[in-house]
């Protein structure tokens, strides 16, 4: 049989659907799954479609993975930490056959399953906790959308209603009388922060207005769309049918929305926010709590403070002379001074009880501000005679603010719609708020189920975040530059399945994950397949894969047994490395270092600094947003290797996770490397692997250090930070 380059298998189905507009742009319809050889392979759909295009390469699927590493892939990938020794024993003696579709149900159902995949919508949002450009001033209220996320993940609300709240949380319910406008609930009004994530810098007026709007039009074509609308901002699209004025039309959905003003004192001017209660169980209570903590918090911190300066000061004998220290200040006390000089009279706990006694006053009035009942969002203009009505909204020529061209009104995109008519806005029966409905207008079409381009793009990003790579690749551009899909069969059959789910993400999950293309061993084993499809495009194996940073820095915790597991909350400030934290440490910083278990909470509640992220996670490529982010660089480099092996993170918690081995081992040699092995990768060592680690330790004066120097090894095996 002659093998056909797979390039051309991907790129050959540029029509498919049988529709007059070219794919993805053609409507989705009924998609039967292919008739295969080895049938008896095919466990659902997904297998039949990638089986029929192997088999049309003269290529075969690799074997099952075995159990164990099946388990510890799942794991990851579901909720972004390994399985405990116990669980990999209980699953891999399991004789039950439906043992693993039931743990696929049980690990959906885990808590920790929100707080793993909020995380790469926050990265389509392009989430950040401060705004970036000069000053990067804090958005004391945006951790309240980050914790949307994670709700709407473990509760799988359906993606059409999550869609909906994140455009026109405030538009849900329609007006029919001539009372006062309803309330919108609290959970749909912090949904509309989405809205708001980009960087913001002060305001200069017309210009900065064109740009927001222009922004949130961009952004929602890309992460709705799958599109790049916002090419066409200046001029026609160079590669997509979609002219200007079609995104000055998909920009006048957005033309009547408000903003909250700054509040007094901002010097920013980064707009403010609107109320917005409490509302999980038990939230308000927990909100009440923190906020008298941090009260007690800072009135506890002058006595403490005035008690730590007096016990240095009579300990090294100062008297009234200064210490000189270049950063001290105008105001200093010579035992500030001392403190500040890095002197070997004060301890390194003692330097740290200071940095966070003196801060209390910055930080805790900060903390209070960001558990206010308020969120980070917006709302439509009430329209006159109270605010402005709906502006004139034109196609601004070259994109420039102040060059207005031909008037436009909403519209959707005429790719997929086949013309330019305005779109219909059902407005109240007697027009008093002529303002309103345009932005739900908007989400009813894409979260409609004959929109064909918007479950084809959730689909593949679910598909891109289980595989590594999409059926489209692109995931935010399913435009020619693309490349096309490499399965458009499949790619339409999933996104039918997802509306039939009712927009289920969960129902989702369990088709890929149950799949046999999902369980296959990433082995390498057949050169004939290789040499056809390096990429691994047809999917004949599992692809291997490093931990993206979160994954790394909680398994790290988890390992240690030191990972703290409570849920939602403000955003917390991990130690920083040495020389960043000396930087930061004494200037106006946001960053309120928390050495203690707060700190050490999942990766995902790490504070979003735009103009600083911490190195470990910037190591491993999780870069704070600047703008929507489809999916990540996956890089290998030598600063991986020493933030593992030299970083003060990974050896502080080495020693901890030697301690929980030794607490589970005692003092016998042999059983701590078994179970240093079973904690940090999921299996037993090898009769070599054991050998070599006890020779390790004969090199060693102490046991307790040679124990901590096989943590530390573990922690930096590829096994660790990949998984197969």
């Amino acid at each position: 049989m002659q093998l056909v380059p797979a390039v051309l298998v991907v790129c050959s189905a540029a029509s498919f659907g049988g529709d007059a507009r070219a794919w993805p742009f053609s409507g989705l319809h009924p998609v039967g799954t292919p008739a295969v050889g080895q049938a008896a392979w095919a466990s659902n759909g997904i297998d039949a479609f990638v089986l029929a295009k192997l088999e049309a390469q003269g290529l075969q699927p690799s074997q099952p993975a075995v159990r164990r590493t099946l388990l510890r892939r799942l794991y990851f990938d579901v909720i972004g930490l390994p399985p405990t020794p116990e669980e990999i024993d209980a699953f891999v003696d399991n004789a039950d056959p439906t043992a693993y579709e039931r743990l696929v149900d049980r690990l959906l159902d885990d808590p920790r399953y929100g707080e793993r995949w909020a995380r790469y919508w926050l990265d389509l949002a392009r989430y950040a906790d401060t705004a970036g450009y000069e000053g990067d001033p804090d958005l004391p209220h945006a951790w309240r959308y980050r914790d949307y996320v994670i709700d709407s993940f473990n509760t799988d609300k359906p993606y059409d209603l999550f869609i909906r709240e994140q455009l026109a949380g405030d538009e849900f319910e329609q007006i029919m009388g001539a009372g006062e406008l309803p309330e919108p609930p609290a959970e749909r009004i912090v949904a509309m922060t989405f809205l708001r994530l980009a960087p913001f810098t002060e305001p200069r007026g017309d210009e900065s207005r064109h740009e927001l709007l222009s922004e949130i039009t961009s952004t929602v074509g890309s992460v709705f769309l799958g599109l790049t609308v916002g090419c066409a901002k200046c001029h026609d699209h160079k590669y997509d049918a979609i002219p200007t004025e079609d995104f000055y039309r998909l920009q006048a959905f957005f033309a009547t929305i408000q903003i909250p003003p700054p509040e007094r004192g901002d010097g920013f001017q980064i707009g403010g926010s609107i109320a917005a209660a409490f509302s999980r169980d038990g939230e308000s209570d927990w909100a009440e709590a923190a906020r008298e903590r941090y009260r007690r918090q800072r009135e506890a911190a002058k006595k403490y403070l005035a008690k730590l300066k007096a016990e240095i000061a009579a300990r090294v004998g100062i008297s009234g002379e200064s210490i000189v220290n270049p950063r001290a200040s105008a105001k200093s006390d010579p035992v500030t001074d001392l403190i500040l000089s890095n002197s070997d009279l004060v301890s390194r706990e003692e330097r740290r009880q200071y940095e966070f006694l003196s801060t209390r006053d910055r930080f805790v009035k900060q903390h209070l501000k960001r558990l206010q009942p308020v969120a980070m969002s917006l709302r439509h203009s009430f329209g006159p005679p109270y605010e402005p009505g709906v502006p004139t909204s034109r196609v601004m020529l070259r994109g420039e603010y102040d060059n207005p061209g031909k008037v436009v009104e909403p519209g959707f995109l005429s790719v997929l719609t086949g013309d330019q008519s305005p779109a219909p806005i059902r407005l109240d029966p007697f027009k008093r708020w002529p303002t309103r409905s345009r932005r739900m207008a908007l989400a009813d079409w894409i979260a409609g189920p004959d929109n064909p381009m918007t479950a084809r793009v959730m689909v593949n990003r679910l598909w891109h975040w289980h595989f590594g790579q999409g059926i489209v690749r692109t995931p935010s551009d399913f435009g020619q530059l693309s490349g096309g899909p490499s399965h458009p069969e499949l790619l339409d059959w999933l996104a039918n399945r997802f509306i039939e789910n009712k927009w289920s993400i969960k129902a989702m999950h369990r088709l890929i994950l149950n799949s046999n293309a999902y369980r296959q061993s990433s082995r390498q084993v057949n050169p004939q397949a290789a040499e056809v499809d390096p990429d691994n495009r047809l999917l004949w194996r599992f692809p291997r894969r490093r931990l993206d940073a979160e994954a790394i820095r909680d398994s790290v915790l988890f390992v240690s047994g030191r990972l703290n597991s409570e849920q939602y909350g403000l955003p917390i400030f991990p130690p920083l490395p040495g020389d960043m934290a000396e930087t930061v440490k004494y200037s106006e910083s946001k960053w309120d270092t928390q050495h203690g278990p707060e700190g050490r909470k999942r990766s995902i509640y790490i504070y979003q600094q735009r103009t600083l992220t911490m190195p470990l996670m910037q190591t491993f490529d999780a870069l704070v947003c600047d703008e929507s982010r489809p999916r990540r660089r996956s890089s290998v480099t030598p600063l991986q290797a020493l933030a593992l092996y030299n970083g003060e993170f990974v050896n502080e918690e080495a020693t901890h996770f030697a301690a929980r081995v030794k607490t589970v081992a005692g003092d016998d040699v042999p059983q701590q490397i078994t179970t240093a092995f079973l904690l940090a990768l999921g299996r037993p060592p090898t009769d070599a692997e054991s050998t070599h680690m006890q020779t390790l330790f004969e090199t060693y004066d102490s046991p307790d250090d040679a124990l901590v120097g096989l943590c530390r090894i573990l922690y930096n095996t590829n096994e660790f930070t990949y998984v197969d």
